[in-house]
């Protein structure tokens, strides 16, 4: 009995312990480490679109005041000209009149 029970004990002390070389202090660190380049990482990308979207907003800004610039300009020369032409009808009209007979 001897030579079997040497046998299996032989077995179980030939196969290695896959955790002899964990270090859960260094794996810990290791994770932490991660965790704050992702922040950090994150926090660039956050930083670098805020400043984009600041450029895109600039040019938003830009082009609606340009825009309320030239409607504001088209309506001044839409109320030009709408008082020219009141003032060409009334000249018309009283040349009108004055042709027809009607003068003061």
């Amino acid at each position: 009995m001897s030579k079997t029970e040497t046998t299996q004990t032989a077995k179980t002390d030939s196969i290695p312990n896959p955790f002899a070389s964990f270090d859960a202090m260094a794996t810990w660190t290791a994770a932490q480490q991660a965790f704050q380049n992702m922040l950090t990482e994150a926090h660039s990308r956050a930083t670098a679109m805020s400043a984009e979207y600041a450029g895109v907003e600039a040019q938003l800004v830009a082009r609606a005041q340009a825009a309320v610039a030239s409607w504001a300009q088209l309506a001044q020369d839409a109320i030009a000209y709408t008082a020219q032409l009141s003032a060409q009808a009334r000249k018309l009209g009283i040349e009108t009149a004055r042709k027809m007979g009607a003068q003061s």
